[in-house]
């Protein structure tokens, strides 16, 4: 169903707020303002302030559209990122008027994120703890400078991850289904449910043999779709408009790993600063697949839903392993095809 994802907004910088939307979007404020019935309290008033400024912002952001922090670490573009990243403790922020908070990521990029804020805009209790202990935060924030390899980034918008639906018998319960709503697995998708029928093996040796080409053409035949020559521009490894979930069509990018490097995906996998994931980001689908002939480990599902749960454009995505890929093929009756275009290759 559709949902949105949004900021529950603790820390917020009204003035940073007001100097990025500018004239268009401080207009808007001023109209949204407006619609707040007056004799509203005071702590009620600052809480419903907190949520106009972040939906403007967050519209903002994707009209621009502004990047997520690895994207713009790995592009080296953007002076506007919004993004849901793990925020490291930091214990001063109960008693220090500025702080200097480091986001923490997965893999090696060139420059450290770093966030600086003035505890005065924090005006949420949770928000505050958060900090002081360290977890997942979503933020708005303008890249304001370089100092060494610290990239200094200075917050519009702080808050948790929150889900938001229109459906009114889910308005009150999508919030429970945590980040991991966007998470899809193989079996979700309706071009691939016969997977469900078969059982989970106990390894995926026999995809050391199934060379990455083939198995990109057994995939687009179970789609239906054509395949094209790979190069080193692309986006993706494969792309189709011809995926579903539960009826409703989607677009999917595909980005395969064969077996040329038999073993667990790790992010030394997927290129300096991650640039496959990049890429993958970048294309216009729905829905973003990595999938792999070997296990995948928990930092790649983090950082590929880092690049695709994004507050202001937030996108399906799925991990299809080893095991999965195996499953897949043996469903659709094209694991011995698999196995003869690989070995035509070779």
């Amino acid at each position: 169903m559709p949902v949105e994802d949004y900021i529950d907004p603790g820390f917020v910088n009204f003035r940073l707020v007001e100097t990025v939307v500018g004239a268009v979007g401080t207009a808007e404020i001023n109209r949204l303002v407006s619609t707040i019935p007056p004799g509203t309290p005071d702590w009620q008033m600052r809480n419903r302030l907190n949520h106009v400024y972040t939906r403007v912002a967050l519209a903002f952001c994707t009209a621009i559209p502004a990047p997520t922090i690895r994207e713009s670490l790995a592009t080296q573009k953007g002076t506007l990122v919004c993004s849901t990243e793990r925020f490291a403790a930091c214990p001063e922020v109960y008693d220090a008027v500025r702080v200097q908070i480091p986001i923490l990521l997965d893999g090696s990029y060139d420059l450290k994120p770093e966030v600086h804020l003035s505890t005065e805009h924090i005006s949420s209790s949770t928000t505050r703890s958060q900090l002081y202990e360290g977890d997942i935060e979503s933020f708005i924030a303008v890249i304001h400078s370089l100092v060494g390899d610290c990239l200094i980034l200075h917050p519009l918008i702080i808050g948790s991850p929150w889900l938001e639906t229109t459906d009114p018998s889910w308005t009150d319960r999508i919030v429970w289904f945590g980040r991991e709503f966007y998470e899809h697995y193989v079996d979700d998708f309706d071009q691939f449910a016969r997977v469900q029928d078969v059982p989970d093996p106990d390894n995926s040796a026999v995809m050391q043999k199934i060379s990455e080409k083939a198995f990109k053409t057994c995939l687009a035949e179970i789609l239906g779709d054509a395949t094209t020559k790979d190069w080193g521009g692309e986006q993706a490894d494969h792309y189709s408009s011809h995926v579903s979930v539960n009826g409703k069509r989607v677009t999917a990018a595909f980005l395969l790993k064969g077996p040329a490097r038999f073993e667990p995906m790790t992010l030394n996998n997927l290129g300096k600063n991650n640039d496959q994931i990049v890429r993958l980001a970048s294309s216009p689908a729905d829905v973003l697949v990595v999938q792999h002939c070997h296990d995948i480990t928990p930092p790649v599902r983090d950082t590929l839903r880092a690049f695709a749960v994004q507050p202001s454009r937030p996108r399906r995505y799925c991990l299809i392993d080893g095991r999965d890929s195996l499953r897949l093929l043996t469903a659709y009756h094209k694991l011995e095809r698999a196995l003869e275009l690989s070995n035509d290759a070779a």
